[in-house]
């Protein structure tokens, strides 16, 4: 019973911004998610944490276009084996004395440490020679785990998604997201002296500007608007709206009748 008096008490007079706000978020909770394609999951909230469940990239890829080589094999001029493209299941073993041609993104063959640059080798007949003066251990791999690692939380919980986010999810398999669902936004503008913008204002009358302006915000903050309309200050008219308001939405903006007014 005191919190019924506080209440109406509280009603009766014009409320904060932030006491306002404090009543509707003390009344609403998260919407039931749902499964949605991948393509339409921008600009949704993920419902849980991802997180890595392989490590990316899954092989050493090269970073250039070249050859694949033992770094520290002595011999001057090697063997070319064959070429290894991306997306290729590498098929060839590099052993001293031999190199593997390959593109940038393709799998290291077996037996292969480093990648010299296409630029920094001459070719004839078969035979490569490198003209760089020394080959590193590791040069232009990129080795397994280098983007994400097995295990690593990628994006938490309750994040609006946007390219990288979406990106993550497509490079780890998920064809499908499961994000909360876009809550739906009746909107209803009342009042007898408004008119919709098309039409000129008799006397007393004005246009109708306030619905327009609440739907655009309401997209934006991620809402379907399923409703929005004008209704007259009649109350069996108000009354029929917002009960069907209340049917085909979670939620229902007003905008007027906030007065004291007889109408009110």
């Amino acid at each position: 019973m005191t919190d019924t008096r506080q209440r109406a008490t509280q009603l009766d007079r014009l409320l904060r911004p932030d006491e306002a706000r404090a009543i509707v978020l003390a009344n609403v909770g998260p919407l039931a998610p749902e499964q949605v394609p991948l393509e339409q999951a921008g600009e949704r909230v993920l419902v849980y944490p991802l997180i890595a469940d392989v490590s990316l990239p899954p092989f050493p890829a090269a970073t250039m276009d070249g050859f694949a080589v033992i770094h520290d094999d002595p011999a001057s001029q090697r063997r070319v084996l064959g070429s290894g493209f991306a997306g290729d299941d590498p098929s060839v073993t590099v052993v001293p004395g031999t190199a593997a041609k390959i593109m940038t993104g393709a799998p290291v063959p077996s037996g292969a440490d480093a990648v010299v640059p296409v630029e920094n080798t001459a070719t004839s007949d078969g035979i490569m020679t490198i003209l760089q003066p020394r080959v590193g251990s590791g040069e232009n791999i990129r080795p397994i785990g280098a983007d994400l690692r097995q295990g690593d939380r990628l994006i938490e919980a309750g994040t609006l998604l946007g390219p990288a986010e979406v990106g993550l999810l497509a490079s780890l398999g998920h064809a499908q997201a499961l994000v909360g669902r876009r809550p739906r936004v009746a909107i209803i503008s009342t009042g007898n002296e408004l008119v919709p913008p098309g039409e000129t204002p008799g006397p007393g009358q004005i246009r109708d500007s306030n619905r327009f302006s609440l739907a655009v915000a309401a997209r934006r903050a991620g809402a379907v608007v399923v409703v929005n309309r004008h209704i007259r200050d009649e109350e069996d008219e108000l009354r029929a709206g917002i009960q069907a308001a209340l049917e085909a939405a979670d939620v229902v903006l007003t905008s007027g009748g906030v007065s004291k007014g007889e109408r009110d």
